[in-house]
């Protein structure tokens, strides 16, 4: 029960907004539903920015899993490729790194002060064990290498449990971030990330000079800069939601 809590929280940590912004939907052979939403603030071409990612997932009034999940409870998310806008740059060279283990053992304070680069919030679904929907904050860190590539860590405080780590590795504008199975109860379907919202950005100073932790593409399509999640589940189908940020040049 206790790691279920853990894993709902964390992946809670990531969807936790109680009202999910409208985005771009997709919808699986089951009846899954995937939402993706993306916002830049300040949203000019070539500048420093903060990236906002609202994500949500629903079976409604179908059942997705196989008994014995409740109707409507959509499958569990394994793994998250994000695919960011080709000419987005990334400053996290010059930022304080937090190491994952430490992160893990000591919470925030087993990181550097301004490797801290972002915020949100998450819901999970853990039904039948829990009826009502575990919630949790999410605090996002930039994370040290780990093969030569960058790491974007993802600390999870969930209301009922133990905090979790979801560790990213990003090559090139990929963020490839596994997500563990969350365990309820044996013999009971695992827990669902239903809900998810982390802000993304910052800047540092290094000398007179000011490094932003995103920095925008520097051209601006007429339809805004795309995005790309895909999502494979624990049932085996897999969705590829996209959306496009507005900008301005």
């Amino acid at each position: 029960m206790r790691k279920f809590l853990i894993a709902a929280a964390a992946l809670a940590s990531l969807f936790a907004v109680a009202t999910v912004a409208q985005g771009n939907s997709v919808t699986s052979p089951m009846g899954q539903i995937q939402t993706l939403k993306t916002t830049h603030s300040p949203n000019k071409a070539g500048k420093g920015t903060n990236l906002s990612v609202t994500l949500s997932i629903d079976c409604p009034g179908k059942q997705c899993q196989a008994p014995p999940a409740p109707v409507g409870k959509a499958s569990p998310v394994t793994r998250t490729v994000v695919h960011l806008p080709k000419g987005s740059k990334f400053g996290y060279k010059a930022f304080p790194k937090c190491n994952p283990a430490k992160l893990q053992a000591r919470g925030t304070a087993g990181c550097p002060k301004k490797s801290k680069v972002g915020s949100g919030n998450l819901t999970a679904d853990g039904r039948p064990v829990v009826e009502t929907p575990v919630q949790g904050s999410v605090t996002s860190f930039n994370g040290t290498y780990s093969g030569g590539k960058p790491r974007y860590l993802l600390y999870v405080i969930p209301e009922l449990s133990s905090p979790i780590v979801l560790v990213g590795t990003l090559r090139g504008t990929t963020l490839t971030i596994p997500v563990p199975l969350i365990p309820t109860l044996p013999g009971q379907p695992n827990a669902t990330l239903t809900k998810f919202f982390v802000k993304t950005g910052g800047k540092i100073k290094k000398g007179k000079k000011t490094i932003n932790y995103i920095t925008a593409p520097k051209k601006c399509p007429s339809g805004g800069w795309p995005y790309k999640f895909d999502f494979t589940y624990e049932n085996g189908e897999t969705l590829s939601p996209t959306d496009s940020a507005p900008c301005k040049k």
